[in-house]
């Protein structure tokens, strides 16, 4: 076993507490800076981190401070299984570092049937204990995940690829590039540049009042997961790489975005942001090992504050409000207040089976369901609002586009700006093996809901008399999908909440 004895891994057989952890190896003096790649304290992290991946990925698979034993503890290659590998790497004899490993490997949450709100705390805690095993690889305390700042305000910087990550004859940096990338993100291109819309807008999402799901309103982890995370999985990679959960995390632009998605939660909480206080799934216990080979056992509540972390940014997203969000959040607010619930009140009759060509969905009225001038418009109930509601999505192969969804009347309607409801990605809707078969045909959540309070009431305006009988769904391919993957948007309905 490289680098890590088997000494170290008996001693530290009963996993440490988190916060006794932090207390005796955690970093006293002031918290380090995660900085953005952009900026001249990042680009000095990026070559420490460069540095970093390369001793690495030199470790042998045993190693938990090795580049393959960290991409499994997300998920293991998708083209065998976590038994499988565990039972190659060390063999059929149990061991204290076999048995690290059975506990560790495949936990990523929450893309294979586990719970939606399990991702931002999760993701933070892997990224916590990667960054401390850096510092150890290196010899840089100071060593924090700088983060790839693809919101950026500046054109130049927006959903462009950092330049550490594009060159692959550099003796520093050729570690961090990877061919099997898109196009656009390898060569400097703004990921984004062929979309509809612009899929780096996080406002929607920033502007969430609620941690969790609401009934019909997406609250801000899943937001933050099926959205911009999502997308950017995506935009950069291919099905073996960063597009698919299995390979994600193979590729060490992985952590940078991943630094940047936990800013965002950052960012949401310092701008008002509430994170739950008393649910029993925070309460989970996950174990990791720590750069000195001891098993640390924690749970996702003890990641909702960096303080005792002892990190933070260089800079905080600050607070963004939208129209539609502004309607998202007084539903929520609505539905906590006087208890109500959703109500489903136009649905499509069949699944929509995604191409590379526009696939219609046609939602028609439910039994019960009011007539209005325009289908899910209700003047009578103005408080309430409509939401679009996407879920069971599935994909037998990563289809490595965004689809754009649009709304319209079932006649004279017209895709543009105005009818265009937002994006969807199937980054965790194919099936996995997470483990001894145990989930082999779990799926992420995915649920995608959109407020389309403001477009029915720009329906209405334009006094279509269709709109009252049916509403036309459009899925739109944004670029050219993989061949064979036959994406599915099972269920399509509109919901009034």
């Amino acid at each position: 076993m490289s680098q890590v004895s088997r000494r170290i891994f008996l001693k530290g057989a009963a996993a440490m507490p988190l916060a006794l952890w932090v207390a005796r190896y955690a970093n006293a003096a002031d918290p380090v800076v995660r900085y953005d790649i952009a900026s001249p304290n990042g680009a000095a992290m990026m070559e420490i981190y460069a540095n970093s991946v390369q001793q690495m990925q030199a470790m042998g698979p045993d190693n938990p401070l090795s580049w393959m034993w960290q991409w499994y503890t997300h998920f293991v290659d998708g083209t065998t299984t976590k038994a499988n590998e565990i039972a190659r790497i060390f063999g059929t004899t149990v061991t204290p570092t076999s048995s690290l490993a059975t506990e560790m490997w495949n936990t990523c949450q929450s893309h294979s049937g586990q719970n939606a709100n399990n991702f931002l705390p999760w993701h933070r805690m892997f990224l916590f204990f990667f960054e401390n095993i850096v510092r150890q690889v290196s010899g840089h305390p100071e060593f924090a995940v700088p983060y790839w700042n693809y919101v950026s305000a500046d054109p130049a910087l927006r959903g462009v690829l950092p330049l550490q990550f594009r060159l692959k004859d550099d003796a520093t940096y050729s570690v961090l590039y990877r061919p099997n990338r898109t196009l656009l993100a390898n060569s400097g291109q703004p990921i984004q540049k062929n979309q509809a819309a612009d899929p780096m807008d996080i406002s929607t999402a920033m502007a969430k009042t609620a941690y969790s799901t609401v009934g019909a309103v997406q609250g801000f982890c899943r937001a933050i997961d099926s959205g911009i995370h999502g997308a950017i999985h995506v935009l950069v990679g291919n099905k073996t790489n960063m597009g698919a959960v299995p390979y994600a995390a193979r590729d060490p632009l992985f952590w940078v975005h991943h630094s940047s998605i936990d800013r965002m939660w950052v960012s949401w909480n310092a701008n008002g942001g509430v994170n739950p206080s008393t649910v029993a799934w925070a309460r989970q216990p996950f174990v990791f090992a720590d750069p000195q080979g001891q098993r640390v056992s924690s749970r996702l509540l003890d990641y909702f504050s960096t303080e005792p972390l002892g990190y933070t940014y260089d800079a905080l997203i600050p607070p963004a409000v939208s129209p539609a969000t502004t309607l998202a959040a007084t539903a929520t607010t609505a539905t906590r207040s006087t208890g109500t619930k959703p109500q489903s009140v136009a649905k499509a009759q069949t699944a929509a089976e995604l191409g590379s060509r526009p696939v219609h969905a046609r939602l028609v009225p439910l039994a019960g369901a009011p007539t209005t001038t325009v289908l899910g418009l209700n003047p009578a109930q103005p408080q309430k609002h409509a939401y679009l509601v996407l879920k069971d999505l599935h994909t037998w192969k990563q289809p490595e586009v965004l689809y754009d969804v649009y709304l319209t009347p079932v006649t004279g309607g017209r895709l543009g700006r105005e009818s265009h409801v937002g994006s969807i990605n199937f980054f965790d809707a194919e099936f996995h093996d997470h483990g001894n078969g145990a989930m082999a045909e779990a799926l992420g959540e995915n649920f995608y809901s959109f407020d389309v309070t403001r477009l029915l009431q720009g329906i209405a305006r334009s006094g279509n008399p269709n709109a009252r009988y049916g509403l036309l769904v459009t899925f739109v391919p944004g670029g050219t999908p993989t061949a064979g993957a036959k994406p599915l948007v099972a269920t399509i309905e509109l919901v009034i909440q």
